[in-house]
């Protein structure tokens, strides 16, 4: 059901403006491009309508409660906002330039609007679509995910920050300050993934609400 629900969605965004605007990129990365970014503008939509008091908001915001849970919903409308804009500009950046290093997958300058560098690292993550049911989760995240977090650290987004930087370490942060859980560009992107796709999975990290 979750698998055909979001299909439905993917389905329902193929005419939403994406990243208008291409620096470096050969034709199959632009390609990819446009599909991370049709798809991460739908599940993201998806993410926003599912904050609530549940266990994957819980996992990746602290303890829930209404004022915390609104901010959470706007700025995941934002990074909506932000990609049916259509002013974005991908910029394929090669290992070594900038922030390309290290195996960066993407990077951004918080206020250089819309502007994200993809590093080559990031057109060898997964698309959250090829992601089979019960395959265990990576702390790489998928291609989706990724646009999610780098577009959440854009000031006029949700100007996030970067707290922790896996599963098990920001569901850690959750438990105990929630005021940077809601600030960290992560938690957005675990957010969005676990309840497009993964929602009825166990996370490590997090024990199941079943035991």
């Amino acid at each position: 059901m979750l698998r055909i629900c979001l299909v439905v969605l993917l389905i329902l965004s193929g005419n939403v403006a994406v990243a208008e605007n291409f620096e470096g990129c050969n034709k199959e990365q632009r390609n990819t491009v446009e599909t991370a970014f049709r798809n991460a503008k739908a599940l993201t939509l998806s993410a926003a309508t599912a904050v609530g008091d549940t266990p994957e908001y819980e996992r990746w915001f602290g303890t829930y409660s209404p004022q915390n849970a609104e901010i959470v919903r706007a700025n995941l409308k934002s990074i909506v906002s932000a990609i049916r804009g259509g002013n974005v500009t991908a910029q394929c950046d090669p290992t070594g330039l900038d922030g390309c290093e290290g195996g960066t997958y993407a990077w951004v300058y918080p206020n250089e609007h819309y502007v994200m560098h993809l590093c080559p690292p990031f057109f060898t993550l997964p698309p959250l679509t090829a992601l089979q049911p019960g395959a265990r989760r990576s702390d790489n995240g998928t291609r989706e995910g990724t646009i999610v977090h780098e577009l959440s650290h854009f000031v006029r987004v949700a100007d996030t920050d970067d707290h922790c930087y896996s599963r098990s370490g920001c569901t850690e942060m959750a438990e105990y300050d929630i005021r940077r859980a809601i600030d960290n560009a992560d938690s957005y992107q675990y957010f969005t993934e676990d309840t497009t796709y993964y929602a009825r999975q166990l996370v490590p990290g997090k024990p199941s609400s079943n035991n």
